[in-house]
């Protein structure tokens, strides 16, 4: 009886203390969406919850084995451990690359500064995509909504267009039949059926500038898009860039191909 009795507590101890692990990562990730922290300090909060969670997940894990004989207290643990291992999972997975949640960030070079010259480009992190490497797209409107401790703005040069070229070969301008006029229009329709916030369009310069979220964290990548004539033809040049992260896990190629393949 007195087994039954431990297996309980320790079982329900396990299960506080996963909802309470839960609760704190979701009370960080909320004050980041509510803008009450920054990327960094948000990210910082989340490493320590996330290392803290790990442990519980190690208790949660063990009193579910020890619990084996009581039916009720195993399913309490079990629970336990699939609340806590669940937003690990998810964090893991949605975080951008370069975000390091169960360690120090390792040593290397700023954000948004490229592969170096020792880097394999087939394996750079990068976090750039252009579709014109040696005269991208360049940023405007978009500047002074970036938040504080954003990645460099700046086209990190030739490491990082060799990296794009290693990891994208497939990624190049659009060469449209459409005058510049119509390829302007079909490239805003374009941005504005894949949900993007435009922030600045100016048809004459042939410029887009817009704003692309994530659904679950909500993490912001810069779009600029680029029309100029070619003759009665024109070409389309877009560029997409991560605020946060050495690495996007190819999200701004997915987005790039998307919108290549959409216009």
């Amino acid at each position: 009886m007195s087994a039954i009795k431990h297996s309980k507590f320790w079982s329900t101890l396990a299960l506080v203390a996963s909802v309470l692990s839960v609760l704190t990562m979701a009370a960080i990730m909320f004050g980041y969406l509510g803008e009450n922290f920054t990327f960094r300090e948000a990210s910082g909060h989340l490493r320590t919850a996330a290392q803290i969670s790990v442990y519980v997940l190690g208790f949660c894990a063990v009193v579910a084995l020890l619990s084996w004989k009581n039916k009720a207290s195993l399913l309490k643990a079990l629970i336990a451990t699939a609340i806590v291992l669940t937003p690990l999972m998810v964090m893991k997975n949605s975080m951008p690359a370069g975000t390091a949640l169960f360690a120090a960030a390792p040593a290397g070079p700023p954000p948004g500064a490229g592969a170096k010259g020792g880097d394999d480009p087939s394996t750079a992190p990068i976090n750039d995509i252009s579709t014109d490497t040696q005269n991208p797209p360049v940023f405007s409107a978009i500047i002074p909504l970036r938040p504080e401790g954003s990645n460099a703005i700046e086209y990190a040069g030739q490491s990082a267009a060799a990296a794009q070229a290693a990891q994208f070969p497939d990624i190049k301008p659009i060469n449209s039949p459409l005058g510049k006029t119509e390829a302007f229009n079909r490239a805003l329709e374009v941005a504005n059926n894949m949900d993007w916030e435009i922030i600045a369009q100016d048809p004459r310069s042939g410029i887009i500038e817009a704003v692309a979220s994530t659904r679950f964290f909500n993490f912001q990548d810069d779009v600029i898009i680029r029309i100029s004539e070619h003759g009665t033809n024109s070409i389309v040049d877009i560029r997409s860039h991560s605020r946060v992260g050495r690495s996007d896990r190819g999200k701004n190629g997915e987005r790039v191909r998307a919108f290549i393949e959409s216009f």
